[in-house]
C-alpha cells in the first residue's frame, strides 16, 4: 500500500481502478502539403460534428461546448495553420505550435482565471489532433478513476457517468473540469504519479490523501464510508432564517436548483449567456430568457449580476477595458437593454439587480441612479430591489458609505485576492493564512449592514468551504450561496453551528 498527497480541486471520496489516458503516439510527419491541408480540414470537420452531438447530449454543458465549437472554427485558427502547413509543417506541429502560442500568451497573464483558461485550449488542441491522427480516446464501459496529464472537460462531459474520480499532474480550481467536477460531485485531485492501467486506487480528498494499491483494511473502511455518504441527502434541511441559495451560470441549472430545495438564486452569472453569441442579444431574446428562469423559481429570489465582462472574459462586440463601473459606461446600450430586459422580466418582483466590481459608493449611486431612470421611462412600477458585490479592497475600507444599497453579497475570491494577493486557484490550500484576519473585516461588514438593515450574502467560493461557513455565521452572515452540489457543506455547516449555539 502507497500513500500520496495531493491538491484538491473537487471534494470526495472514490474507489476505483485506474484508467490512463494520453497514451498514444502522435505522428509529426509531413506527409505532402495537400495531404496535410486535408487532414486539417476534415479534423476540423470531425470535431465540430463531435461537439454538435456533444451539445444535445450534454444540455447543461450548451454554453461551455458552443465556446468551443465557435474557437475550433475560428477563421483566424486555420489560416494561421495553414499558413504553417504551406510552410512545410505538418498538420500536427501547426496545430500544436499555433494553439501552443495562444496558451503561452495566457499562461503568462497575470490573472488567473486567464491562466487556466488554458487547459480549456489544450482540450481543444487535443480534439483536433485527435482527429487527424484517428486517435480519439475510447469513452468508458465501466466506472472507473480517471489519470491523466491534465483534464479535458469534453471527455468528462462524455463519460461523467462512468467517472468515479479523477487524478491529473496538472490542473486549476477555477478550470472549467474542476468546475464541471464540483457540480457532478466527481472527487478530483493533482498529483503527479506513477500509476499502471487497472491499478487499484482510493481518493479521500478530505485528507488530500491518494492511496495506491490499499490492503483489505483500508478497502472495506471505505466502501462502508462511501456507502453512508451516498445516504446522506442532497435536499436542503430546514434552516430557519438563515438563506441557502444558490450560483448558477445558466437557466440549465435551475431544476437542480429547485429539486435541492435551495430558497433561491444568490448569483445569476449574466455574461455566460453573453459568451454564447458573437453579437449581442436582443431586448426580447433576454427577457426570454430572464423571464424563463423567472417562472421556474416560482417567486423565490433571483439575484442577476449584471454583465462581468473584461479580464477573464472577452468579447468581441464589448469594449472591455476594466470590470465594474467602466464597463457599462464603454457599453452604454448593451447595459440599457439589459437592464431593460431585466425589468420587463420582473413580473413576480423578485429580481434582484446585482453590479460587480463596485470601488466606490460614487460609482454604486451612478449605476443605480441609471437603472432607475431606466425603469422610469419605461413606465414600469416594480418593486426592484439594486445590490452590489463586495469585492474590492477600496469598498470594503468604505464600506460606511454605501447606504444606497438594498443588499451587499460578499465575492471572496476577488475580494482575498485584492487585500491579500492569494490567486484564486491557491485561497482553499491557504485558508489559515487570511481566514482569520478576512473574518475579523467582514465583521465590520456585518454591524453596517445591520445597522441600516441591508440583507448581507457571501457568494464567493469560501461559502462552501465549511471551516469558512462557520464563521461567516458566527459572525452574523446568515445568508449563504454556493454551486448547487455544496447543499450538503450547507447542511452539514448547519445543523453543526446549531448544536453549537
Amino acid at each position: 500500500m502507497e500513500l500520496y498527497r495531493g491538491e484538491v480541486l473537487s471534494e470526495g471520496v472514490a474507489i476505483g481502478r485506474i484508467h490512463k489516458l494520453n497514451t498514444s503516439t502522435i505522428s509529426t510527419e509531413c506527409r505532402g502539403i495537400e495531404n496535410e491541408k486535408n487532414r486539417f480540414n476534415m479534423a476540423i470537420t470531425t470535431s465540430l460534428n463531435q461537439i454538435e452531438e456533444l451539445k444535445k447530449a450534454s444540455i447543461e454543458n450548451v454554453d461551455y461546448l458552443t465556446i468551443q465549437g465557435l474557437l475550433i472554427g475560428d477563421y483566424a485558427l486555420t489560416q494561421n495553420v495553414i499558413k504553417l502547413i504551406n510552410e512545410g509543417f505538418s498538420a500536427v506541429d501547426s496545430v500544436h505550435k499555433v494553439l501552443e502560442d495562444y496558451i503561452e500568451s495566457l499562461a503568462v497573464s497575470s490573472n488567473t482565471y486567464l491562466q487556466q483558461r488554458t487547459l480549456d485550449i489544450l482540450d481543444i488542441k487535443n480534439r483536433i489532433i485527435q482527429n487527424m491522427e484517428g486517435t480519439t480516446s475510447r469513452d468508458l464501459e465501466t466506472k472507473m478513476i480517471v489519470y491523466s496529464k491534465e483534464l479535458h472537460p469534453s471527455f468528462l462531459i462524455q463519460n461523467k457517468h462512468n467517472i468515479l474520480g479523477i487524478i491529473t499532474e496538472i490542473g486549476g480550481f477555477s478550470s472549467h473540469g474542476s468546475i464541471l467536477c464540483r457540480q457532478w460531485n466527481i472527487p478530483y485531485m493533482t498529483c503527479e504519479l506513477n500509476l499502471l492501467e487497472e491499478d487499484m486506487v482510493i481518493l479521500d480528498t478530505r485528507k488530500k490523501a491518494i492511496i495506491v494499491h490499499p490492503d483489505e483494511e483500508y478497502m472495506e473502511h471505505y466502501q462502508q464510508l462511501i456507502y453512508h455518504l451516498e445516504q446522506e441527502d442532497y435536499h436542503a434541511i430546514p434552516h430557519r432564517d438563515f438563506g441557502f441559495y444558490a450560483n448558477v451560470s445558466g437557466n440549465n441549472e435551475l431544476d437542480k436548483v429547485l429539486d435541492y430545495g435551495f430558497d433561491g438564486i444568490g448569483l445569476y452569472r449574466t455574461e455566460m449567456i453573453f459568451m454564447n453569441t458573437n453579437r449581442p442579444y436582443s431586448f426580447e431574446e433576454q427577457v426570454e430568457i430572464y423571464s424563463e428562469a423567472v417562472e421556474k423559481l416560482k417567486g423565490k429570489v433571483i439575484c442577476f449580476r449584471t454583465f462581468d465582462i473584461g479580464d477573464d472574459k472577452q468579447l468581441s462586440y464589448v469594449k472591455s477595458f476594466k470590470k465594474g463601473v467602466d464597463n457599462y459606461i464603454n457599453n452604454p446600450l448593451l447595459f440599457k437593454t439589459q437592464i431593460q430586459a431585466l425589468i420587463a422580466a420582473n413580473k413576480y418582483h423578485n429580481i434582484r439587480i446585482m453590479f460587480p466590481m463596485i470601488s466606490s459608493a460614487a460609482d454604486f449611486k451612478f449605476l443605480k441612479r441609471w437603472v432607475l431612470q431606466i425603469q422610469k421611462s419605461m413606465n414600469n412600477v416594480s418593486k426592484l430591489k439594486i445590490g452590489m458585490m463586495l469585492e474590492t479592497k477600496e469598498a470594503l475600507d468604505h464600506i460606511e458609505d454605501f447606504i444606497d444599497a438594498d443588499f451587499i453579497s460578499i465575492g471572496t475570491n476577488d475580494l482575498t485576492e485584492d487585500i491579500y494577493h492569494i490567486r484564486r486557484d491557491s485561497q482553499t490550500q491557504r485558508l489559515e493564512l487570511y481566514i482569520k484576519d478576512l473574518i475579523d473585516q467582514l465583521s465590520r461588514v456585518v454591524v453596517f449592514c445591520d445597522k441600516h438593515h441591508i440583507c448581507l450574502s457571501v457568494c464567493g467560493e469560501l461559502a462552501a468551504i465549511s471551516t469558512a461557513a462557520q464563521m461567516f455565521y458566527r459572525i452574523g452572515i446568515k445568508n449563504l450561496s454556493v454551486a448547487a452540489p455544496a447543499i450538503r457543506t450547507l447542511n452539514k455547516v448547519f445543523k453543526e453551528y446549531i448544536k453549537t449555539y
